[in-house]
């Protein structure tokens, strides 16, 4: 009976509970728990297995750098960052709002780390996520221009719950690939949120989309609905090497 049960487990894709089935039992008889309580726990168990494969899956799709969480964040490092503002970015009621935070600040102050904890939150809660650089981005438009393929680029960019769009700024972009991101941040106006690093103010952005109409029709859209992050302070990067007393006296963070 026990291998037939296991067996139908399996051609039910509950494989996670064929597999522990000698434990379940055993421990239901064990603590002596009640039909209700033991079918409560197969069930429980399962759905738990489920969740982290799908998890997973989400994370491994969104193509983060790294995993950090906001727990891993030194706020007193950084005292002009509000953390209300966090927490309230943290339960992912934008996304649902189709809102936007935008990072703006000079390198290193934890703009990227900031943008990955609230992209991980947003997986953890069942929200489809795509991180992006602007590099990587520029690298995609060159490659679906010469594939003819750049409406079905601007379409997997428009379908994630959250897209995130790290160190823009860093270097103008192409002709292509500015048209594109207007095309996405349209799109996904007041319907999919998105997350915007820089380390460039507002009035430098038509330096970095090469136009300064195309820059204030980008601007008016983000904008419109999101809340920006002006991060100042010295670069996490740097710590270290200050507090050690290796950081060269003639250096600064603007020219590193």
């Amino acid at each position: 009976m026990k291998n037939q049960l296991e067996e139908r487990l399996q051609q039910l894709g509950w494989n996670h509970t064929a597999h522990l089935l000698d434990d379940l039992v055993e421990s239901a008889s064990r603590d002596n728990v009640s039909y209700f309580e033991f079918l409560d726990t197969v069930v429980l168990r399962e759905w738990e297995n489920r969740q982290s494969n799908e998890l997973q899956k989400r994370v491994k799709r969104a193509k983060l750098p790294f995993t950090k969480t906001i727990h891993e964040f030194d706020f007193s490092f950084q005292p002009s960052i509000s953390e209300v503002r966090v927490k309230e970015t943290l339960t992912c009621r934008y996304i649902a709002n189709g809102e936007n935070r935008i990072l703006l600040g000079p390198p290193g102050v934890g703009k990227t780390h900031l943008a990955v904890s609230f992209a991980v939150e947003a997986l953890t809660q069942g929200k489809r996520v795509l991180f992006l650089t602007a590099d990587e981005l520029e690298a995609e438009c060159r490659k679906a221009e010469k594939q003819n393929t750049i409406s079905r680029l601007v379409r997997r960019l428009s379908r994630p719950d959250l897209l995130v769009m790290d160190e823009v700024g860093y270097f103008p972009f192409s002709d292509i690939t500015a048209n594109l991101f207007f095309q996405v941040v349209s799109k996904r106006y007041e319907h999919g949120a998105m997350i915007l690093t820089s380390n460039k103010s507002y009035v430098e952005w038509g330096k970095v989309f090469g136009d300064d109409v195309l820059a204030t029709a980008i601007l008016d859209r983000l904008l419109h609905h999101a809340v920006t992050f002006n991060i100042k302070g010295d670069s996490y990067r740097l710590r270290e090497k200050k507090k050690a007393g290796i950081f060269p006296a003639s250096l600064t963070p603007e020219t590193v």
